[in-house]
């Protein structure tokens, strides 16, 4: 069972696995809900030190898909709590593709899904999941603070950072915790999707059924999700 302390949260070690490059981590529900609580409180202490500036963050962006479930759980925080002298915040979406897959970077970064809120002359919470090469942040960063949006600014907030880019010297974030760029981190959004891509990838090295069913116990699997996706991660790797 994995541990329920942020200690171990903020500085995760994952499982590694007899013949795979990787190591991975399997981000429990409980762990998601303590780190978006923690990014929460920061968000707040970040608020009531610009209070009446225009640093002040008046609307909150969630990247799709990545950043949908943070970006939920942090609006139960935010908007149904709202300290006195701080600004009601708007939450609202954008849509980028910057990758293939992992670590393969598209040559030209794609809005697949438009801006659903103005931010003209705001400060923004640019809210993701993870940070990894950084690409889709540097992005997304530059069009809203771009004449075409006009945002006045942007905070970078994210549960994980993997590492931090140049770009990212000058722009404020909250970011929770730091893991290694051999973890591939399994969140809460992506379990099937992530059992999928990985037996499809050991069976082709040779891994029979037992030992595909085996790493994923290692990794944190618990046995209800194995009993009702495993099989079709199984026959979608053949």
């Amino acid at each position: 069972m994995l541990p329920t302390t942020l200690e171990f949260w903020r500085n995760p070690v994952g499982v590694p696995i007899d013949g795979d490059p990787l190591k991975f981590l399997y981000v429990t529900d409980e762990a998601e809900h303590m780190m978006v609580s923690w990014l929460a409180q920061e968000f707040f202490a970040y608020q009531r030190e610009r209070a009446g500036t225009s640093e002040v963050m008046t609307k909150l962006i969630m990247i799709t898909m990545g950043a949908l479930l943070p970006g939920v759980l942090l609006h139960d925080y935010i908007d149904h709590w709202k300290p006195e002298g701080l600004p009601r915040v708007e939450f609202g979406t954008f849509g980028v593709k910057c990758y293939i897959g992992p670590g393969q970077p598209l040559e030209h970064p794609e809005i697949v899904q438009p801006l659903s809120v103005n931010v003209h002359g705001h400060t923004i919470g640019v809210v993701e999941d993870l940070i990894d090469l950084g690409m889709t942040l540097e992005f997304v960063h530059k069009t809203l603070t771009s004449p075409t949006y006009g945002a006045h600014d942007t905070v970078i907030i994210a549960a994980y950072r993997k590492r931090r880019p140049a770009w990212m010297d000058g722009v404020h974030s909250i970011i929770f915790g730091e893991c290694p760029q051999d973890t591939w981190i399994i969140t809460p959004r992506e379990r099937v999707e992530t059992m999928i891509k990985r037996v499809k990838t050991w069976r082709g090295s040779g891994a029979d059924r037992h030992a595909c069913q085996s790493r994923l116990q290692q990794i944190g699997y618990p046995d209800y999700m194995l009993d009702t996706w495993f099989q079709a991660a199984w026959e979608q790797a053949e």
